[in-house]
């Protein structure tokens, strides 16, 4: 077998492009061999994206439109808000260099991985690739209702009528470029045999996969390139059916299925082809209104914080007719609000929500609940002081790996290729939580979060989606319970993370009390809040950095000198200017007074909501001077932008470390700014009222 080119460093891509939509694209061929391998890397990796399929020829027109050249190899094509890449190698590069380390395809050990690469070289070079191609076709063509059946499956009407008008022409096309006309189609198969003994023959000593003893990008590409010939179910393109096919196509396929490295093929289709994600997952892309409405609320946002200084010098205490609402917006009658957390409860607000998605959580509860003190302390029991040292180099690490392959680009999509992965692969390390895929984990925590703290306008819909996260999000952490319960019986060790520490603490005298609920619900309630809202943060603050230009050019400053408490000063002071949320809501079962610090007093009326206004009090002058002035470096203030009180975030310090370190890291990229267009405007994309893309380029 004979070394290609062993390496796979070279990707194709395009700098200069534009794409503004909430999910990837892959534009590809219905029945192309190397579509089918970039297919199965993006759904091992649970990557939802759009599956845009186009028929044979007419695929290369598309590419040629999107790329700007039609040369062969350049199928498919991803397209993505910071990266626009072009061929199965490629693409199977640029997931390799991204992906976690239990998805990768190519081993650590050198010698292996040489031998993987050989393997993939071969199988999906000139030699098998092209003989496996142009058998197919050679077949397929002679059946003009079974090849426009099978090579236009899943494309747009519009196509496919055009497909069908101009399969004469095609056909011709189809024979003058793959040579068939000249070409054996008894030799190609006679070629598709020898490699077919070649792989039986490696499987002859009963291994499992090619090399090693882990699934490889050898055993995903022999069995992406033989599918023509073996006609698996599983394919993620389009292929004919056995019953379908000419009786000497489907005789060779049976004998060619019969062999070792047939069945290898089943196998590796049955055992490691994931299925794709379902289409209707992706979010639907806005309309122009809500276009329109987005760019006007982006525009009113940046003056925002001359609503919130208006409210709490005009309005301290606004009672808002029709509704039993009261905002309270002043710095000193807020405090008081939030400290009297007895009169101004909270579980009212959160706790049935909580408990519906199977999370109550302490930060649901109220003081005098028996159980807030008792599941509090044993959560704050299980974290130390030296974790936030250990976040803070996973992280930092984590987004610099990630900047550093985003370096050939120009540009990186902060939320969805930095802060959501780095955010859900502390959940694994730190929080000891493994998620079954990050796309599930992305989208448990998203929903919920939405129905927890955004849903309004109680979309039943969307309630019960979250209902259904939280159910499956409780019994998978029931599993992990139940898993690493039964390694300590076997006498393992844990690794150290939190929920382990958790696992560990419920098995010691006196916390016979915390069962296998408590423990879910209470890592869960930890869980909850974290992406999506440090995600937002992130975004938020970055925005409002742009938005500042004095501001921004000695935040990037503080980055590069490494001082990550100076840094914290900035990035709470855009929080400020460019809050999270705006404030929390508490609820007054009885009728209660108010003052703060002056003489005047506010009544609120029994069973009436209370918005503090977080945002209001920290343009308070008495509590922030001047403070329609951005200034990354105030001394002596107390932001609230976690809250006040009881209940303020409980991952507070930790979101100080993940904010800090993922923000410097961007702001340490040369010339950082904004893409243009509605890509690099914050919340420009948004699915559910929570930002989904947020493009800054560099240089």
């Amino acid at each position: 077998m004979t070394i290609v080119n062993n390496t796979l460093d070279f990707i194709k891509f395009k700098k200069e492009f534009s794409y503004a939509k909430t999910a990837p694209t892959l534009v590809s061929n219905t029945i192309g061999i190397s579509d089918e391998i970039a297919r199965w890397v993006l759904d091992r990796n649970a990557i939802l994206y759009k599956n845009e399929v186009h028929a044979p020829l007419i695929i290369q027109s598309k590419i040629k439109r999107i790329i700007g050249n039609d040369d062969q190899g350049n199928s498919p094509v991803l397209q993505m808000t910071d990266a626009l890449i072009y061929s199965a190698d490629s693409i199977v590069r640029f997931w390799e260099q991204r992906c976690t380390p239990q998805n990768r395809l190519l081993p650590t050990d050198v010698g292996q991985k040489d031998a993987v690469l050989d393997l993939y070289h071969q199988f999906t070079g000139e030699f098998f690739q092209s003989k496996v191609t142009k058998y197919m076709l050679a077949n397929m063509l002679t059946s003009k209702k079974n090849a426009i059946a099978v090579f236009t499956e899943g494309i747009s009407d519009g196509e496919k009528m055009r497909f069908k008008l101009g399969f004469p022409f095609i056909k011709a096309k189809l024979n003058k470029e793959f040579e068939l006309a000249t070409n054996s189609t008894e030799d190609n198969l006679n070629q598709i045999k020898k490699v077919f003994a070649q792989v039986s023959d490696l499987l002859s000593d009963n291994r499992k996969y090619l090399v090693g003893d882990q699934f490889t990008l050898a055993d995903l590409a022999f069995a992406a390139v033989a599918a023509p010939v073996i006609l698996p179910v599983e394919f993620g393109g389009s292929l004919p059916a056995i019953n379908e096919i000419s009786a000497s196509y489907r005789a060779s396929v049976i004998a060619l299925r019969e062999t070792p490295a047939g069945q290898f093929v089943f196998r590796m289709y049955l055992e490691n082809r994931p299925v794709m994600l379902s289409q209707s997952l992706i979010p639907e892309e806005p309309g122009f209104f809500a276009k329109l409405m987005a760019r006007m609320m982006i525009s009113m946002k940046k003056k925002q914080y001359k609503l919130f200084y208006f409210l709490q010098k005009r309005f301290p205490v606004l009672k808002v007719p029709f509704v039993k609402l009261v905002v309270v917006s002043k710095n000193d009658l807020l405090v008081e609000t939030l400290e009297r957390d007895l009169d101004f409860t909270i579980e009212e607000i959160n706790n049935k929500k909580m408990s519906e998605q199977k999370g109550a959580f302490f930060l649901g509860w109220d003081r005098n609940n028996p159980q807030f003190n008792r599941e509090r302390d044993f959560v704050r029991k299980a974290t130390k002081r030296e974790d936030l040292d250990i976040i803070r180099t996973f992280v930092r690490e984590s987004a610099e790996d990630i900047l550093k392959h985003a370096q050939s680009y120009g540009k990186i999509d902060v939320s969805s290729s930095l802060a959501k992965v780095v955010i859900v692969r502390l959940i694994d390390y730190y929080f000891g939580v493994s998620a079954p895929t990050e796309t599930i984990m992305k989208h448990w925590l998203r929903i919920m979060f939405f129905d927890l703290f955004l849903n309004f306008k109680n979309d039943a819909e969307k309630h019960e989606e979250a209902l259904k996260a939280g159910n499956d999000r409780a019994v998978f952490l029931f599993q992990v319970i139940k898993d690493r319960r039964q390694d300590l019986k076997d006498g393992k060790t844990l690794p150290d993370n939190l929920f382990n520490r958790m696992i560990l603490m419920a098995q010691e005298p006196g916390n016979e009390w915390a069962d296998d609920d408590v423990l879910q619900r209470n890592i869960g309630g930890l869980l909850t809040g974290i992406l999506e809202g440090t995600n937002k943060s992130i975004l938020l603050i970055l925005d409002e950095l742009f938005n500042q230009p004095e501001a921004l050019k000695k935040a990037v400053e503080v980055a590069h000198g490494d001082d990550m408490n100076k840094m914290y000063g900035y990035i709470s002071e855009a929080l400020r200017f460019n809050p999270t949320q705006p404030g929390v809501i508490r609820y007054s079962e009885q009728e209660q007074t108010i003052k703060g610090k002056g003489s005047k007093t506010y009544k609120v009326k029994a069973k009436c909501k209370v918005l503090a206004l977080t945002a209001g009090a920290m343009f308070d002058p008495a509590a922030f001077p001047d403070p329609k002035t951005f200034n990354g470096e105030r001394k002596d203030v107390t932001y609230m932008n976690y809250g006040f009180g009881l209940h303020e975030c409980y991952g507070k310090y930790i979101n100080a470390v993940t904010l800090t370190e993922i923000v410097a890291a961007t702001l340490r990229q040369k010339n950082i700014r904004r893409d243009s267009g509605r890509i690099g405007r914050g919340t420009g994309l948004s699915t559910d009222l929570l930002p989904t893309n947020f493009v800054v380029k560099f240089n």
